[in-house]
């Protein structure tokens, strides 16, 4: 499969009045957007230009690497820049009001450049990058899901400045700057508008309907091109509704086709993807999308700052500085999303439920009964001592049977509704292709436990383990949360024990099944007398000193 590098190499030769710009000259544009110039003293100055084969001599002759600003550098983005460079469509091309500006305080991370085949004069376009490895430029990619960003409004002066120099421009961009080139065009003047021949958009992302208003984007869309791989994930994000849209290939797999060296050429055009959008790309934008609009305007935002503050904590800035930290960073990062605050709590567990169950735990939560038991401390212990007695009571062998039940209804459910919704969509089994993955995969598992001897005990003994450590991990918040200190050591205790026997089931020999029913029995029983005592003393407290 070719890609933009030899794209490059193919065209080389011939400049823009030879070969008009095309598609693909938009894509190696919005990726040579992503070199590093801040050490060019000629280009930084307020009126600088320079050629891209200059710019690359220059990095040379300072002895500073072609490094491309983002977290997925790569030879191959060298071996681009170089094959540009080097030759005469690109290489000639002047770089002018090179912009980077990064503002951790406020979120902000913005770089521009624009390309043109004379100097000040003629058509240009202006390409915007993408989100680069600093956590500021992560944050406010986050950040349009609640208003509009420094990026975007920089992004329009940024294109008006360069309408004032050139007759007419293109713009794009890739990821962010995709988003920056549709927003910067959308919202401009009409007799500046007019002047803009054309808008890319490089798998990125659209706008929040709650932020921006869509007439902008029907505005723009009979002048604009999207461009996405099949493994569209950061592209379908609000994705904009724009109808010259194509889906190409990629020589990587899943989200790593969001690189722009991975795409495929064919001919000198766009190697596009009859399948159209991958499955599971699909349906992790679905549960994504649902998350978002799930969450309160003013929850997400509250949700956003706290999630990158607790990232960037202690002067951490970029993501390899983050990734440095180890357990140590998501530490930091799990006790903000499952402290104290509820909102946090009840946002983070929205978007698994969204991306595997389709927003049922949602439904279930919002009945009234389930309401009820959640703000009674006193019926969720007294459901644990039932459970811990009924533990007790069952005979040893109808665990076995009570995991087997779960296991073949849960692989009759998933049949049931993947052939709903196949029959729904004219059997277009391409459309629902992670559903029957899901169904085969849980029709083997059911298979294998029930023919294969021995499998249904490491089944149920994996079930019950993940059991314990949510009840661990249970405790252990409870222990936090509480101002009683006899209370949190007795749940610190607890959480302890629940997860040495969690440790204990995943290794435990078949024969001692009825020993760690008797522990989970006995902890379930223990749980819920502590849950009822805290429920006893908080109602009498008037009488407790």
């Amino acid at each position: 499969m070719d890609n933009i590098t030899d794209y490059v190499r193919w065209v080389g030769g011939t400049d823009f009045e030879g070969r008009p710009f095309s598609r693909v000259d938009n894509i190696v544009l919005s990726q040579l957007c992503y070199l590093d110039l801040r050490d060019i003293p000629e280009i930084n100055e307020e009126d600088g230009v320079l050629t891209l084969r200059e710019c690359v001599n220059s990095l040379t002759n300072l002895g500073i690497s072609i490094r491309k600003m983002a977290p997925d550098d790569s030879e191959r983005y060298t071996q681009l820049v170089k094959a540009c460079a080097s030759s005469k469509r690109f290489g000639d091309l002047y770089i002018s009001a090179f912009t980077d500006i990064l503002n951790e305080e406020d979120s902000i991370q913005f770089s521009a450049m624009t390309f043109s085949p004379e100097k000040n004069q003629g058509w240009a376009f202006v390409a915007f990058r993408g989100t680069d490895c600093t956590i500021a430029g992560w944050k406010e990619d986050f950040m349009t899901s609640f208003m509009l960003t420094s990026s975007q409004k920089m992004a329009e002066d940024y294109v008006r400045s360069a309408l004032n120099v050139f007759d007419s421009i293109l713009v794009g961009g890739h990821s962010k700057g995709g988003n920056l080139a549709v927003y910067s065009v959308a919202v401009l003047p009409d007799v500046l508008f007019d002047r803009v021949v054309h808008v890319y958009t490089n798998d990125g992302p659209g706008f929040c309907s709650e932020v921006l208003d869509m007439n902008l984007i029907k505005r723009i869309n009979p002048k604009t091109t999207r461009i996405v791989p099949q493994f569209t994930i950061v592209g379908s994000l609000f994705a904009p509704e724009i109808d010259d849209c194509y889906i190409i290939k990629s020589d990587k797999q899943m989200i790593e086709q969001h690189e722009l060296c991975s795409w495929g050429i064919d001919h000198g055009d766009l190697l596009i993807a009859p399948e159209g959008i991958d499955p599971l790309a699909a349906r992790i934008n679905s549960g994504i999308d649902k998350w978002i609009f799930s969450v309160d305007i003013e929850d997400r935002k509250r949700f956003i700052n706290a999630f990158f503050d607790s990232i960037s904590a202690d002067g951490t800035q970029t993501l390899e500085e983050f990734n440095a930290l180890g357990l140590k960073g998501w530490e930091r990062v799990f006790k903000v999303v499952f402290g104290d605050d509820e909102g946090f709590r009840q946002a983070a567990a929205a978007l698994p439920d969204q991306l595997f169950l389709d927003g049922a735990g949602k439904k279930v939560t919002k009945t009234g009964l389930y309401r009820q038991f959640r703000r009674s401390d006193m019926a969720k212990g007294l459901a644990m001592i039932l459970a811990g007695l009924l533990i007790f009571l069952i005979p040893e062998g109808f665990m076995f049977i009570l995991v087997g039940i779960l296991l073949l209804a849960a692989t009759v459910i998933s049949i049931t509704l993947t052939v709903r919704k196949m029959k729904k969509d004219n059997w277009n089994f391409q459309l629902h292709l992670v559903d029957a993955t899901v169904s085969s995969a849980l029709v083997a598992t059911t298979v294998i436990t029930f023919v294969k001897e021995g499998a249904l005990f490491v089944m149920a003994s994996g079930i019950f383990a993940a059991l314990l450590f949510a009840c661990s991990y249970n405790c252990m918040a409870r222990a936090k949360r509480t101002h009683n200190r006899k209370f949190a050591v007795l749940l610190v205790i607890m959480s302890a024990i629940w997860a040495v026997s969690g440790i204990y089931i995943l290794f435990a020999p078949e024969n001692t099944l009825n020993v760690y029913m008797i522990i989970v029995g006995s902890l379930a029983i223990a749980d819920g007398l502590i849950r009822v005592m805290k429920a006893y003393n908080v109602r009498h407290r008037w009488y407790v000193r």
